[in-house]
């Protein structure tokens, strides 16, 4: 029998039977982490309220920008699946799981164990990232308590708070640039915060998160949403500066949104964002034709008051995050 590099034919042996266990072991541990999954995602999701209101408004927000066009199939094709289906379990639905949530399971467990080495991490944030059973979101065997998509948001708020002084407490505006389906207000809100938010997205989105908050924060049947929250449909960028200006310390987050828009939306909230005490962003290095990592660094150049942190994310390649704390006094 051939050596190997010199060494004896019994150590390959050795090292090719090791090699063959190790396969064995983490494919026996695969399908123990899927039966697991598997068990814990097959629960009883409660029934929910406001469900004609919802498929009101996705019917409206079909109507929305030119015939035929990307977001207005999107809202038929949600409200589709709801009327096929049911509201019960609409995190779970193919058109609202691909965009909402479609990447997160398979980075739990990384972004579990840098949230646990972390000093910011406290166990407030720990509490705060139980989640609730509206809409059956799926959990991770890695953390049953919480969903993928959860735990990300803990850690987009943790990588905030390791780059910046962020106090939640002092905080007066929020303003979410792309809010999923309510997931990190109600992370802030679980957190304590009761002050300003508002949320600037879609129809088809904005309707989303209306029916997903009434139902996850119930004061009495057909409640509406928290008080404090309020939701932009358009592209008022000129109201979103007389926010930053009125409210301070003030947030501005975009995790993976406004790297996901054409460059007219991209200009108008440049000339924003500035205003601000704090940005954190999230991006892919791509979307499409447009290179997202020159468009940041751009962004990043033209406001030289702030102290920034922009780097690729250790848990999620060819992702990035760019963070900045305003050296002018903003709201500080």
């Amino acid at each position: 029998m051939a050596q190997e590099h010199g060494a004896p034919a019994g150590d390959r042996c050795a090292r090719e039977a090791d090699h063959g266990a190790c396969v064995v072991k983490n494919k026996l541990q695969l399908l123990v982490r899927r039966a697991a999954a598997n068990i814990l995602n097959d629960y009883t999701p409660p029934t929910l309220g406001c469900s004609e209101e919802l498929l009101a408004e996705l019917e409206a927000a079909t109507r929305f920008g030119p015939a035929g066009s990307e977001w207005a199939r999107f809202a038929a094709e949600i409200s589709n699946a709801l009327r096929r289906n049911g509201t019960e379990q609409f995190l779970r639905l193919p058109p609202i799981a691909k965009t909402l949530h479609s990447r997160q399971r398979s980075h739990t467990r990384r972004y579990l164990t840098y949230l646990l080495a972390s000093k910011r991490f406290s166990p407030t944030i720990h509490k705060a990232l139980t989640e609730s059973p509206v809409g059956k979101p799926l959990v991770n065997p890695h953390y049953p308590l919480s969903s993928p998509l959860l735990v990300q948001h803990g850690y987009h708020l943790t990588r905030l708070l390791e780059s910046t002084d962020f106090d939640l407490s002092r905080l007066r505006l929020v303003v979410e640039f792309g809010g999923g389906y309510g997931s990190f207000f109600r992370l802030l809100r679980n957190l304590g915060y009761r002050n300003r938010y508002v949320i600037c997205d879609l129809p088809v989105m904005c309707a989303l998160q209306r029916f997903y908050l009434r139902n996850v924060f119930p004061t009495e049947p057909g409640a509406q949403p928290p008080a404090n929250l309020q939701w932009w449909a358009n592209d008022d960028y000129g109201g979103l500066r007389q926010e930053a200006a009125q409210h301070s310390p003030s947030l501005f987050v975009a995790t993976w949104s406004l790297s996901e828009t054409p460059p007219t939306v991209r200009s108008g909230i440049a000339a924003v964002v500035g205003l601000f005490s704090y940005i954190l962003c999230a991006y892919q290095r791509t979307f499409g034709s447009y290179d997202n990592v020159q468009y940041f660094t751009s962004l990043q150049q033209t406001l030289p008051h702030f102290n920034w942190q922009h780097a690729e994310c250790p848990v999620y390649r060819n992702n990035f995050y760019l963070i900045g704390q305003n050296t002018r006094g903003q709201g500080m």
